[in-house]
């Protein structure tokens, strides 16, 4: 290749290149060729362990690569604040946004690990008829429980490790930007200090 397109070395080791990824080709692809998979917030424990890491294996046997070598970060939805108000008022919007993912086809193998293809096509109708504003209610909490860490401050720690610990190796959630949580620093050392994969 001419000159003018091979950049110098920086001298800093090679940008990991990861994806998202929630279906089990995808989650092939990233093991076969990636060095990390990114999982979507819609996605349960039970997924990430059950379907996630064995395609995730699947893929990287092809290339003979190895886990230690490769990062699962979790997503997930948190659902927190400092007093029961505060987290009831995420868990509404965690809610609609279970219904809304849930609608979605390209999400449903994630429903239909736990048996709720039925709930999938029912939020699928309703985007289809328009009835956005009726979607949450579709969602029951033991459904929410499934996508979401939920509790107080002094909570919440335990509800993540619940979720991801020993699974996933690095962990984001995901919460509303209008209802931030600002977690107290020492929230934020608990979740740290979890045990990873």
């Amino acid at each position: 290749m001419i000159p003018n397109f091979v950049p110098e070395s920086t001298g800093q080791p090679p940008v990991p290149i990861t994806i998202a990824a929630v279906g089990p080709n995808a989650l092939r692809l990233a093991g076969e060729a990636c060095d990390g998979v990114r999982l979507h917030p819609f996605c349960t424990r039970d997924y990430l362990a059950d379907v996630c890491l064995p395609r995730i294996a699947e893929g990287m046997a092809r290339t003979g690569r190895e886990r230690n070598r490769f990062q699962v970060t979790g997503g997930g939805f948190i659902a927190t604040g400092a007093t029961d108000a505060d987290v009831d008022a995420m868990v509404e919007w965690v809610r609609y946004r279970v219904a809304f993912y849930g609608s979605t086809p390209a999400y449903w193998p994630v429903l239909a690990h736990h048996g709720l293809e039925d709930l999938g096509r029912k939020l699928n109708a309703m985007t289809k008829a328009g009835q956005w504003d009726r979607m949450a209610a579709e969602i029951p909490d033991d459904v929410l429980r499934l996508f979401a860490a939920v509790g107080r401050f002094d909570d919440i720690a335990d509800a993540v490790a619940e979720r991801f610990g020993g699974l996933a190796d690095a962990v984001y959630a995901s919460a509303s930007s209008d209802r931030r949580p600002d977690l107290p620093a020492e929230i934020i050392a608990r979740i740290q200090s979890i045990p990873t994969a």
